[in-house]
């Protein structure tokens, strides 16, 4: 599989200007930043950004958001992040308006291994977690590969879904299922995953809550051609320092401990481990 590789290390934040904030759903925002193109690597699939939300100490730390979509036109770069309103921090985020100016660290982490050429691939999303996905969409389709893409999303709900319209915008075959029926069919995307036979001879690409992807490891892993999951991790620093995103993956017949922020957040589904996936995120 070919790596996207960044083009140069970030060293510092990157201040940036509010363009979008705007609803995406139900209790979800877009947020659209501008900066000079060139100040900072430009992102791959897979990355994240922190986010400062304010520059005082309350909040004190930045928040981890993944990478929806990334954009260069007369030395203005423009990164778009999805995030849903659940603390303090997202609360005052959504107060936001048109040129706000903010500050983040980032691209962050690896990224996505790009499946091999003329193969099938099957994306699974889960809630909030679409937005690396739509990255890695965006970037096969301007390889000009979209039609070798799947994607399956499952939510709760039609109102708690994002990104949709801009998967259906870039003619992808999208399949959706909420638990109550009102966005395509009455179910699990688990559900949606066997009527593809569980991703036998597909390269399987997750990202979503962690019961949603142990779920998906446990039917899947084994049937793929290959899986590459983007874990979530509560993160402080966002650059490997402080070590509070460790992941549990496996090493022959043993086990030891990675950074989601460092060493992920992607990681490939023949590394991980039940545990990998802690149900208290």
């Amino acid at each position: 599989m070919d790596t996207c590789t960044n083009r140069k290390q970030l060293t510092s934040l990157v201040e940036a200007e509010v363009t979008v904030n705007s609803d995406a759903a139900d209790g979800h925002m877009r947020l659209e930043l501008h900066f000079p193109a060139g100040e900072n690597a430009r992102p791959v699939p897979g990355q994240f950004i922190m986010l400062r939300v304010h520059e005082g100490s309350d909040p004190l730390l930045a928040r981890p958001f993944g990478i929806a979509g990334y954009s260069e036109e007369n030395d203005i770069a423009r990164i778009e992040i999805f995030y849903r309103i659940v603390g303090k921090g997202t609360r005052e985020m959504a107060q936001w308006s048109a040129g706000h100016g903010v500050k983040f660290l980032g691209p962050l982490g690896n990224s996505f291994n790009l499946p091999p050429a003329d193969s099938r691939s099957l994306l699974i999303a889960g809630g909030i977690g679409l937005p690396p996905l739509l990255a890695l969409v965006r970037y096969m389709d301007a390889l000009g590969r979209k039609d070798e893409l799947t994607v399956l999303y499952g939510g709760k709900v039609l109102a708690g879904m994002v990104g949709v319209d801009v998967l259906e915008g870039l003619g992808i075959d999208v399949q959706t299922c909420t638990e109550d029926g009102s966005c395509g069919r009455l179910g699990l995307v688990t559900g949606l995953l066997s009527e593809y036979e569980n991703g036998k001879g597909s390269h399987l690409f997750v990202c979503g809550p962690n019961p949603m992807m142990l779920a998906v490891h446990e039917a899947c892993d084994s049937l793929s051609e290959s899986s590459q999951y983007s874990l979530e991790s509560r993160m402080a620093c966002g650059f490997g320092v402080c070590s509070g995103c460790a992941v549990a993956v496996e090493r022959g017949e043993g086990r030891e401990y990675q950074r989601a922020c460092r060493e992920g957040p992607v990681f490939a589904g023949r590394d991980l481990v039940p545990d990998s996936f802690p149900d208290n995120l």
